[in-house]
């Protein structure tokens, strides 16, 4: 039995092959949309583990109900077929590197049930404080240390959740195991949150104050490096899409602010793209006066290794006009000293 675990890039896009539908990873399903890869790694690793393989996702929780008609037909693809042995939502915050609201999704191309276990993790969930050296922006960022705050699963609730996989158990407000008939009958939705019961216990929800300011922490993120482009280079590079899904959200947030006004609290506006009529402008700002945005410092960094690239070319080809010189002006076929120049134009 082949088994395998993957963290893969989140929501990249990716270039569908030649002919990739006789390919036996596609060849019964959809294939994924081009804007994004998830289900092209899920397809490509259940290919690779054969008839009674195994294996384990992490992935982001909108894969579970995406309402893309390639990938809601994949997800109606791998449900039918019983490839799918448990489903698991995850808090926020649980990586360093990204706030991201995660899943774990277990295949098992050999299950002994046609039953899906559904697991609500997401508030099960201790704190810990992780350190971590800066790692762009120069000496001032990589010597300064800086604290973060993640959510982790403690061992005992780990075993709670293969326990629940492993006996197939119904738990209210936990766990819930569901047959793919039910599954149908919610639109092949994946999210254990639309099956399992709640409890009696009332649900507690963080301070509104507290959910805005990192609301509004993730926006200034966001606002910290503003893009100004042409209009019409922003649609030939396919910019012009996430410059009207921009307007849509200030409109929805606007919507919000409404409903939230009894909190004395609002959703600060994002700027960070902004479209021009200058011919093919393309300009990055850093608009923030505390800090560099990480994305910039990226940048640079992909500029200056370019750059070094690009002296080297230029070495390379100083050197050879070096060696085209030199026996020209030793042999006197260059008079540097005369009124005559080389109608090759080397002086």
């Amino acid at each position: 039995m082949r088994r395998l675990i993957s963290n893969p890039p989140y929501n990249m896009k990716w270039t569908i092959p030649p002919f990739a539908q006789l390919q036996p990873r596609f060849n019964n399903c959809e294939l994924p949309p081009e804007n994004n890869a998830n289900y092209a790694f899920i397809l490509t690793a259940l290919d690779e583990i054969g008839q009674d393989g195994r294996a384990v996702f992490i992935m982001p929780c909108g894969i579970l109900t995406t309402d893309n008609k390639q990938e809601k037909a994949i997800r109606k693809y791998l449900v039918e077929q019983n490839f799918i042995d448990c489903v698991i939502t995850c808090p926020d915050k649980m990586f360093e590197s990204t706030s991201i609201p995660t899943c774990v999704i277990v295949f098992d191309k050999n299950k002994d049930t046609s039953r899906i276990t559904m697991i609500d993790m997401r508030n099960t969930y201790e704190t810990e404080i992780r350190e971590q050296n800066g790692q762009y922006g120069g000496a001032s960022h990589e010597k300064r240390t800086y604290k973060k705050e993640v959510k982790v699963f403690s061992e005992e609730n780990m075993q709670k959740a293969l326990s629940a996989i492993s006996e197939r158990k119904n738990e209210a407000g936990f766990c819930r195991t569901i047959s793919i008939e039910e599954a149908k009958g919610k639109d092949y939705s994946l999210i254990p949150s639309r099956y399992i019961e709640r409890d009696d216990v009332e649900y507690k929800h963080r301070e509104y104050a507290d959910i805005i300011a990192d609301l509004n922490r993730v926006i200034r993120q966001k606002n910290c490096l503003k893009l100004t482009m042409n209009e019409t280079v922003a649609k030939s590079m396919g910019m012009y899409d996430l410059y009207l899904m921009c307007k849509q959200s200030a409109e929805n947030n606007n919507g919000i602010n409404e409903s939230i006004s009894f909190t004395g609290q609002k959703i600060e506006k994002e700027n960070f793209l902004q479209m021009s009529k200058k011919k093919n402008e393309i300009k990055f700002e850093n608009q923030s006066d505390t800090e560099i945005s990480t994305i910039l410092l990226l940048i640079m960094q992909m500029w200056k290794q370019h750059i070094m690239y690009l002296n080297l070319e230029e070495n390379r080809y100083l050197v050879e006009l070096r060696d085209a010189l030199l026996p020209d002006l030793m042999s006197g076929k260059i008079d540097v000293n005369g009124d005559d120049v080389d109608k090759r134009g080397l002086i």
